[in-house]
């Protein structure tokens, strides 16, 4: 008889062994289609959604642009015929008012009196023409200046392939840019301290021993 019962504990204890593996076991598979169920609709989210009939190849519209965006993972908004979205807190739009050539601006506001506009001005003028596709401009009152690139592509699948391409070299230009202005504002001090008289030291006359 106890040989019976220690069988029936031990029968009893691996049954409720391999029960419990087999719902861990769903429990890890349930989890599993969990996360993928919830990658498949942020995967679908970045899915550019296209008009009836439309295709990656058609050619370029603000509505592509704006797919594009999103599908970079960025959060844009149109408004009139510009593509507006912000990276790490900085602002960019796509105007598209001339399609097929687009303009991917980054503008920034600018305080006139902590900079010495001359040299500011002849820094975007250099920059500009270093670069062949990156250029700056400045607005006539010096409170807002722009970084931009001009280009042209012909659909949705080449513009999105290129879109962070046009944003490093937005932020290369804006490097060189500011490197020319400090390097030109450096040299000007400079001068300006070689431009003074050398004054020459003041001759100690002989004391007189009383």
């Amino acid at each position: 008889m106890t040989e019976i019962t220690i069988i029936s504990i031990i029968t009893a204890v691996v049954l409720g062994v391999l029960l419990w593996d087999r719902h861990m076991e769903k429990r890890r598979l349930a989890d599993e289609v969990k996360g993928l169920n919830e990658a498949n609709r942020e995967l679908v989210k970045r899915i550019p959604v296209m008009n009836e009939g439309g295709s990656v190849q058609d050619p370029l519209t603000v509505e592509k642009i704006f797919d594009a965006v999103r599908f970079e993972g960025f959060f844009p908004e149109i408004k009139d015929k510009l593509v507006i979205f912000r990276v790490q807190g900085k602002t960019y739009y796509v105007d598209a008012n001339r399609l097929p050539l687009f303009f991917l601006v980054k503008p920034f506001d600018i305080d006139p009196n902590e900079l010495e506009m001359d040299l500011f001005k002849a820094a975007a003028h250099s920059m500009s023409d270093q670069l062949v596709m990156v250029k700056a401009s400045i607005s006539d009152d010096g409170k807002r200046m722009r970084y931009f690139v001009a280009s042209r592509d012909r659909n949705f699948e080449s513009f999105r392939a290129n879109l962070t391409v046009y944003m490093a070299m937005l932020d290369d230009g804006q490097h060189m840019m500011n490197e020319t202005y400090n390097q030109m504002v450096e040299e000007k001090r400079k001068a300006a301290l070689d431009a003074l008289p050398i004054v020459p030291p003041l001759k100690q006359g002989n004391k007189v021993m009383s």
